[in-house]
């Protein structure tokens, strides 16, 4: 399951406005309709995407023309869409959608919300949760319609460590104590994936403060002056002065702090809902994988990240694309995202796979609920080039937590003046 990883988080979805390259095509009929998939035709994503379009020619006649053309094969749609030959559909998620939207190239989605979901008697907006629905929506409209929702945990073994669920950050590190004094690692990490290392600051804080908490850090210099920020920045310089993560966890290559979680080495891995799958083969036997939410306090915001279908604004069919999610948005598509992909399902009214189910409680319970990355990663400079390498010094313990908050504060000043 790293392509989860890879969709959501390094941009696999990329969008590369210069790029060239072999067309991913585009319709020539209105009884056709062309779609681009960032899946594989052998994962389940892409069996149950060709299942979908098969069912939709079978019952409306219209002929899906359909390519899995895999990560990198995504990367030429902007050019492609801009001059017109771009696909009618094409796979998107939370993070990705922003700079499709910039380009004036999704399509504004709200009146899919108003059509049946075909023999169940329903609308779209009727299965979909708001939560869901918000984080496939922009300051204007619904840009994309969600099959899969994602979202972080603090990950576990059930069968050694039964209920674990700490509720506040003075029990977590307490765990984390006995766990260190008992002779466990208690935490285990990728150090050189720099945005999984961001989770620990992101987490923190937003899941403290709620959405626009950390996406305000790169607009405005006064938002690092809040105290939040340094308390959350002191929870990671916490972990990082207790000695809490593996040996030389900075240098760690992944996967092997998750494949180390996953033989019963450290107790949790802060990750994705990928995780669990992601792992599957490694799982030492009798693994009861489970999950809790990192106990920040405040709002106790839940993180929702959704995948799904976007419409290229400048498709030649539309409103069939449209007709199209309408279709793909039943209940017997919806049950195959948790049988054979292993996820949680846009859709509440289909249980998520068992060691799930937890993630998918918190999402249906939240009160506050936040994008991935609170939305940060929109600007990929600012993120990648900025705000990762700082947050790496910050876990492992190069700076501490006032020093974080001070240099912030001074790169979001100088990124904002150099860009006029």
């Amino acid at each position: 399951m790293r392509k989860l990883t890879v969709v959501l988080t390094v941009g696999a979805l990329a969008l590369s406005v210069g790029a060239c390259g072999k067309k991913n095509g585009s319709a020539t009929s209105e009884k056709e309709l062309v779609y681009t998939s960032s899946w594989g035709a052998d994962e389940p994503q892409g069996k149950l995407i060709k299942s979908i379009a098969d069912d939709f020619t079978e019952a409306t006649g219209t002929e899906v023309d359909l390519k899995f053309v895999g990560r990198k094969g995504t990367d030429t749609l902007p050019t492609e869409m801009n001059a017109g030959q771009g696909p009618d559909l094409f796979d998107t998620s939370t993070d990705s959608v922003g700079a499709f939207v910039t380009q004036n190239l999704a399509a504004p989605l709200d009146d899919v919300l108003d059509m049946e979901v075909p023999g169940e008697g329903k609308k779209v907006r009727d299965v979909l949760p708001e939560s869901v629905v918000n984080a496939s929506t922009d300051e204007d409209h619904v840009r994309f319609m969600a099959h899969t929702v994602i979202s972080t945990a603090v990950w576990y073994d059930a069968s050694k460590h039964a209920g674990l669920a700490p509720k506040t950050w003075d029990e977590f590190i307490a765990y984390l104590d006995k766990a260190k004094k008992d002779g466990r690692t208690p935490l285990g990490q990728d150090g050189t994936v720099n945005f999984y290392n961001a989770y620990w600051f992101y987490s923190a804080l937003v899941r403290s403060e709620g959405a626009g908490s950390l996406n305000a850090l790169r607009k405005d210099p006064a938002a690092w002056d809040r105290p939040a920020v340094l308390a959350a920045a002191e929870k990671v310089e916490q972990l990082a002065d207790g000695g809490y993560f593996q040996k030389d966890f900075m240098a760690t290559k992944y996967p092997a702090a998750q494949d180390a979680w996953a033989q019963g080495k450290y107790d949790l891995n802060l990750n994705g809902t990928w995780l669990a799958a992601e792992t599957n083969a490694k799982l030492a036997e009798g693994t009861e994988v489970a999950s809790f939410q990192l106990p920040a306090g405040g709002k106790n915001s839940v993180e929702v990240g959704t995948l799904g279908w976007g419409v290229n604004a400048k498709g030649h069919n539309i409103e069939t694309a449209k007709e199209f999610l309408a279709f793909a948005m039943q209940k017997k598509y919806a049950e195959k995202i948790s049988a054979a992909a292993h996820n949680i399902p846009a859709r509440p009214d289909v249980p998520a796979p068992g060691y799930l189910a937890g993630v998918q409680k918190d999402v249906a319970e939240a009160k506050s609920t936040h994008r991935t990355y609170d939305d940060m990663v929109t600007d990929k400079n600012w993120w990648n080039n900025v705000f990762l390498p700082l947050d790496d010094e910050l876990l492992s313990g190069k700076i501490d937590a006032a020093t974080f908050v001070k240099t912030g504060k001074k790169k979001v000043t100088d990124y904002l003046a150099s860009k006029g």
